[in-house]
């Protein structure tokens, strides 16, 4: 499955000259963690989040959660912080190293991307126009299936794909995302076909191969092309 079937499309988004109270405001109408930064072209140039609202000398040097800040400057309570807070716009806050993915990226390499880099949402981009925005939510929502479903579509797959190997006896067992797979296929060549199908599956975390073949690939076939030279 590709980023793009899972994105949402209809992204709110902020400017580098919106203010700092805005920021906030939409933040918490939105109900998300981050906003991405657009310039005035339309390319993406930077990501504000909830962490980049806050600073530790916020409230004595105590962290609370950002939104929790952000409700401060959204009713207005007085704060040293919070008037100071005040001044700044997007450009001030964000971050600009933003790690973005690509709409036909497979989900499983943008999952793997945000945990590595520690992010709860990604803007999905092409050629630096924002088209989209994925959570770990949305992945999670993909990724987030019975066993027991997983193996019954991954066995259905082997049986009835157009793709699938000839000949091959597949058994599929599922525990915890990760499918094993045991039994045999004809050539050796088959046996990354049979993996691929059940790599493709939603909620299939990893594909443990434990096939064998039967037989050696075959030969390429000759050409039956000589090179003829006049004496």
């Amino acid at each position: 499955m590709k980023i793009k079937d899972i994105m949402t499309r209809d992204v709110v988004s902020v400017r580098p000259d919106t203010p700092f109270k805005e920021i906030v405001e939409r933040l918490v109408r939105s109900d998300v963690s981050g906003l991405p930064v657009l310039d005035g072209a339309g390319k993406l140039v930077g990501i504000v989040t909830e962490a980049d609202l806050t600073t530790k000398e916020a409230y004595g040097g105590h962290r609370r959660r950002a939104l929790g800040l952000l409700a401060d400057v959204v009713s207005a309570r007085p704060h040293r912080w919070v008037t100071k807070a005040a001044g700044w716009n997007a450009a001030d806050v964000m971050t600009t190293n933003v790690v973005v993915c690509d709409p036909d990226e497979d989900v499983r390499v943008a999952a793997r991307r945000m945990l590595e880099r520690g992010v709860k949402r990604m803007p999905v981009a092409r050629s630096g126009e924002l088209v989209g925005m994925v959570s770990r939510q949305d992945i999670l929502r993909i990724l987030d299936r019975p066993d027991n479903e997983i193996e019954a579509e991954i066995t259905r797959i082997l049986a009835t794909d157009l793709n699938r190997p000839d000949d091959c006896h597949v058994h599929c067992s599922v525990a915890g995302g990760v499918a094993t797979l045991t039994g045999d296929v004809r050539y050796a060549w088959d046996e990354p076909v049979v993996v691929s199908l059940a790599r493709d599956v939603d909620g299939v975390i990893d594909v443990v191969s434990q096939l064998h073949s039967r037989e050696p690939d075959p030969r390429p076939a000759s050409t039956g092309i000589f090179s003829v030279f006049d004496g």
